[in-house]
């Protein structure tokens, strides 16, 4: 039986699943600005990243051309990047610059916290750097009003994989990556506790290679870093987005 706090979104149309997520998401957002504050989403890079991007890009604009929403003029939404390789802005294996060039319609209601590249910094300050932007934006306390994230084959999310203990143990709000088995190996990532405060997680297990890590999660089984970010946090309701009939 799945966890509590475990629950399922499933379509078989990964363009579906994205749309429900977005649709999620932007009603977070809004929900933050009836409340007079910064809404604040982690996105994860990727095609569905992308796909996500382009989605919360659409609905923010619908959001705020609607009848009555003059209320947002002055609202924002801060994005955070769940993770991010240390190499060039103009890098093509950079993630935000992809993601960022998804929104179109609503930028002027967006702010993106973007990692510092090499020629500015080194790795260890660029992820320092980041957890000081955590920290000063959202306090110790504060939630993601929303985070999404993409499971990898090995139940990897981010850039925090199975068997890196340093990493999934640590509290920092952001950490250095320097072995990550995909290249590049150098990354930033937000840390597990830190991904862990959130309102909702959502988590995509799209095709048929994420069937047996989200099988194994769905039956209670520990599969870090997911494990570990529940464990972190387990009041968060936490979504597998997933075209994978179980």
């Amino acid at each position: 039986m799945p966890q509590p706090n475990y629950q399922r979104l499933f379509d078989p149309s990964a363009e579906q699943l994205v749309a429900q997520v977005a649709d999620r998401v932007v009603a977070a957002i809004t929900h933050a600005w009836r409340e007079q504050r910064e809404a604040q989403i982690v996105i994860t890079g990727g095609r569905t990243g992308l796909a996500i991007a382009k989605a919360i890009d659409v609905g923010l604009f619908r959001a705020t051309s609607q009848e009555g929403s003059t209320s947002f003029r002055d609202s924002r939404v801060r994005i955070w990047f769940s993770d991010e390789r240390f190499v060039a802005h103009t890098d093509a294996d950079r993630s935000d610059s992809t993601l960022i060039a998804g929104f179109e319609k609503s930028l002027g209601y967006i702010h993106f916290e973007r990692v510092a590249e090499p020629v500015a910094t080194t790795l260890i300050a660029a992820a320092a750097d980041y957890a000081l932007a955590l920290e000063t934006r959202l306090g110790k306390s504060s939630r993601f009003d929303a985070v999404i994230l993409s499971m990898g084959e090995d139940g990897h999310i981010a850039s925090l994989f199975p068997g890196d203990v340093d990493a999934l143990n640590s509290m920092e709000s952001a950490i250095s990556v320097d072995n990550s088995p995909k290249p590049p190996a150098e990354r930033v990532s937000i840390g597990v506790a830190r991904l862990a405060s959130a309102s909702a997680i959502y988590i995509f297990a799209v095709g048929e290679s994420k069937r047996e890590p989200l099988q194994a999660l769905l039956a209670g089984k520990e599969l870090a870093p997911i494990s570990m970010m529940r464990k972190n946090s387990p009041a968060t309701q936490i979504y597998f987005v997933t075209d994978i009939k179980i």
